[in-house]
């Protein structure tokens, strides 16, 4: 038996004063009026007040005083919440991780509104049974974490902080969480005492580490739990349903500039077969709907051809209810529909500016100079000797190239535009990670536009090294020795490195290859990849689209000032633009086609989606892995068993009796 009280101590010592005023009530003596008795008849009832009125006399055999008290006692025990609490670890501190992802708004969670309030709701439970000894701390992740409250022992300010918790649109990623939970319960190092420049740290105490989630986030191999408990709370039903829009892109065919194509990619993640229209708007309005069906787990691509659209055009993608012209307007009613809808755009089109610097790459000139490259990059090729010329710096201070290919060699400074680095390293921040050596290719990043349409597993590579970059770096190629190909960004811009050389020069000086990549189909694809989506070429014909949250940095004419953003045709906020042109949004959360105008101008598209299939895929996963083990479901919290409203109903009942009683005696 536990005890947890809900008052404060100065309001126990009000409660105190109700028992004693009840007592002093039983003290005041009557007021007694002369009577003329005619006889003694009544001496022993006039002596019998006498003694009533006597100190503690009155209050001996009192049963209506002995009941009011009686109920207030029960009332006291029930306002302490005695109970019996359920299976615990005992650590005495409690580290609360609730998932604010988006697949936590699925509405599958029963009487809740979706996942997210039933997981609250489990929460807040685990709150009101916490005793006064036991600390308690709220952190919530999506894409990054938040700690709501540190640790404390105030279930007001838990409370309080639950409620400021919101969902969010954006996708999970559960580390950040963890290494906040794991800062504060395995200190990594100690303060000196005394110190008063150094911040004094807590010793390391365990504590529960209670993730509430559905498992949309991906396991977490290097980490250690040390003094965390971790339990893991499955949110959602097993038997959901969910369709999603996986991806949605538009482009421009080459051939014909005033053609365009639109595709997507529409995976059926519920368990039942689910019919539905796919409908595609241009500018807003309805162009064309296409009937479709799936099974579980099934997955379809679908393409729009789009005819006339020399003009810039935001397009979307919306899963609809089958029927007639009416339906439009009904859209799919799954468990959860953010991935519902999906938005791309077209932009006018143009031409990019490509500088090479190289000593002589033969399958770089001929993948630049085919026939889909030429008509969108014009390139110039230099030797090494021109980094240092008049002519460079002020091609380079002047942003006239949308990119820089350093081939085999690195500028003294980086230049204010994307680069794209072979066989070499951009700056002190990057380093190899490896030592030079054949490497095989193990992992390709597909999801990444760069990395689309390839095949690469073919390749030879004689000789390379693995790298690493800054933080932000994101690999787009992993070798057996680690990252081949990586990408990161820098103010505004980003920096592509390619761990190995396409040419090397042999002893004598003369050319020799070091992979096999120039005779694949998969290199001119890649090279028009990179014209496309670093050098700028598909920003000037397929919008880009964003993950709900990412910072979005675009580049715009330099002799513009300021930029107004809007989402679709509401209000716009007003950017001031930065060095070269330079454009920061961080209000990203919300899904949707951006534009980007100054004055009557349109300047930029852009699109924020949430493509991802961790999150589409609703369904509730039994365990993940943490560390070096696998943390499983427990399907419910062990909650305490109370007795207050038991001493409740009986201090109610006592002071029915009482009443009773009264009543009976005054009649």
């Amino acid at each position: 038996m536990n005890w947890i009280s809900t008052l404060l101590p100065w309001q126990w010592m009000l409660f105190a004063a109700v028992p004693i005023g009840i007592i002093l009530l039983y003290f005041l003596k009557l007021r007694r009026e002369p009577v003329e008795i005619p006889s003694t008849y009544l001496w022993a009832r006039t002596v019998e007040d006498l003694h009533v009125n006597s100190l503690f006399q009155r209050i001996r055999q009192n049963l209506l005083l002995f009941l009011q008290l009686l109920a207030v006692a029960l009332a006291a025990f029930a306002l302490l919440r005695p109970g019996i609490q359920g299976e615990s670890s005992g650590q005495g501190r409690t580290v609360f991780l609730l998932d604010a992802s988006a697949s936590m708004m699925a509405t599958d969670a029963g009487e809740e509104e979706n996942r997210f309030e039933a997981a609250r709701k489990m929460i807040r439970k685990k709150i009101d049974d916490m005793e006064e000894l036991e600390s308690a701390m709220l952190v919530t992740f999506s894409d990054r974490a938040e700690v709501l409250q540190s640790f404390t022992s105030d279930r007001a300010r838990l409370r309080s902080a639950l409620d400021r918790a919101q969902v969010t649109n954006r996708p999970t990623d559960i580390i950040g969480a963890l290494e906040a939970a794991d800062g504060l319960a395995n200190p990594r190092r100690s303060s000196t005492t005394g110190d008063e420049n150094d911040v004094q740290v807590a010793d390391p105490m365990p504590a529960d580490l209670l993730v509430f989630s559905d498992g949309g986030f991906r396991d977490v191999a290097d980490f250690n739990v040390g003094n965390l408990v971790p339990t893991y709370l499955r949110i959602g039903s097993d038997t959901c349903r969910n369709v999603a829009i996986t991806a949605f892109s538009a482009d421009r065919n080459v051939e014909k500039p005033g053609d365009a194509q639109a595709f997507a990619t529409i995976i059926n993640f519920g368990t039942q077969q689910e019919t539905f229209n796919v409908s595609l708007y241009v500018n807003g309005e309805w162009r064309e709907s296409e009937s479709l069906t799936l099974e579980p787990e099934e997955e379809s691509g679908l393409t729009f051809s789009l005819a006339g659209q020399d003009d810039a055009a935001s397009l979307e993608m919306r899963l609809e209810v089958p029927g007639s012209g009416s339906s439009r307007d009904q859209p799919l009613d799954d468990d959860l529909t953010i991935d519902n809808f999906a938005y791309a755009g077209l932009r006018p089109l143009r031409t990019v500016s490509v500088l090479v610097i190289t000593e002589g790459n033969k399958p770089l000139e001929i993948g630049l100079d085919t026939e889909s490259a030429a008509k969108i990059c014009v390139a110039d090729f230099q030797l090494p000797s021109y980094l240092d010329s008049p002519e460079y710096a002020a091609r380079t201070d002047a942003g006239l190239d949308d990119l820089i290919i350093f081939d085999r060699c690195s500028p003294k400074q980086l230049p204010p535009t994307n680069t794209f680095f072979i066989g070499a390293l951009p700056s002190d921040e990057w380093s190899w990670a490896s030592e030079p050596g054949q490497v095989i290719l193990v992992d390709v990043d597909r999801t990444h536009p760069m990395m689309q349409y390839l095949e690469l597993f073919s390749l030879l590579i004689f000789e390379g090294r693995s790298i690493k970059g800054p933080n932000g770096t994101r690999e787009l190629v992993g070798g057996d020795n680690g990252t081949i190909l990586a990408l990161a960004p820098r103010d505004g811009y980003q920096d592509l490195v390619l761990g190995f050389e396409i040419i090397t020069s042999g002893e004598d000086g003369t050319p020799q290859t070091n992979t096999n990549w120039y005779a694949e189909r998969s290199w001119p694809v890649f090279l028009l990849n990179v014209l496309r989506h670093l050098a700028g070429a598909a920003d000037a014909t397929a919008a880009p689209s964003f993950m709900p949250g990412d910072t979005i940095r675009l580049r715009v004419e330099s002799q513009i000032e300021q930029v107004d953003i809007a989402r679709g045709s509401g209000t716009p906020e007003t950017i001031k633009t930065g060095n070269s042109g330079s454009v920061e949004f961080v209000d990203s959360d919300m899904p949707g086609s951006y534009r980007v105008t100054a004055g009557d101008k349109l300047v930029d598209i852009f699109s924020i989606n949430l493509f991802s299939r961790l999150e589409s895929q609703i369904k509730p996963r039994e365990t993940f892995d943490l560390g070096y083990e696998t943390v499983e479901t427990s399907g419910m919290i062990e909650t305490r068993k109370e007795y207050w409203r038991w001493l409740l109903a009986g201090s109610l009942v006592v002071i029915a009796v009482e009443w009773w009683l009264y009543n009976r005696r005054i009649a």
